[in-house]
């Protein structure tokens, strides 16, 4: 179910939106997960971007800055490790964490599955995960790929065209 409403104020058109999570023709697989697209700039006039994001225990995300956008997770099912400049913070279901733009960051899932709600603000981020994805064929994980993140080289190639970089292993 999706709903938008819209109303003139001015020089801007202010549009509301409801939507539902189960959105097929929002969703992409993405190195091993499975991504809704909740908000998009284009929908919030570049304020922010809201992803609902499912993955699999042993999918990390390489360490990353990113220098134009803060990060924000929240997870709703799941339990996982955020590694955030020299912090390590455990997060449970009902756990907001938060990811400053230019402060390097990464995680581990470590229940079976997780569910987070990732918000990035401003918004423009989202394009990265549309770039290197395949529209999902259902509302499920893909199938374990054998190695997560197999297509590094690209992604490290189209990150700084979205203001963020790959970054060593924490020591």
């Amino acid at each position: 179910m999706e709903t938008q409403f819209a109303e003139k104020t001015g020089a801007a058109e202010l549009v509301a939106i409801g939507r539902n999570r189960q959105s097929l023709e929002r969703s992409v697989w993405y190195s091993g997960w499975l991504l809704t697209f909740l908000a998009t700039g284009e929908e919030t006039r570049g304020q922010f971007a809201l992803m609902e994001q499912v993955g699999r225990k042993g999918n990390v995300p390489p360490r990353h800055i990113h220098h134009r956008e803060d990060e924000t997770f929240y997870v709703v099912e799941g339990e996982m490790t955020f590694f955030v400049g020299d912090k390590t913070i455990k997060a449970t279901a009902g756990t907001m964490v938060f990811a400053p733009r230019d402060v390097a960051h990464s995680f581990t899932i470590d229940s079976e599955q997780v569910r987070i709600l990732v918000m990035v603000s401003p918004a423009g981020a989202e394009g990265f995960f549309k770039e290197c994805s395949v529209p999902a064929p259902s509302m499920t994980l893909p199938p374990p790929a054998e190695m997560p993140y197999a297509e590094i080289q690209k992604m490290m190639a189209l990150a700084p065209t979205f203001g963020f970089e790959f970054v060593p292993p924490r020591p």
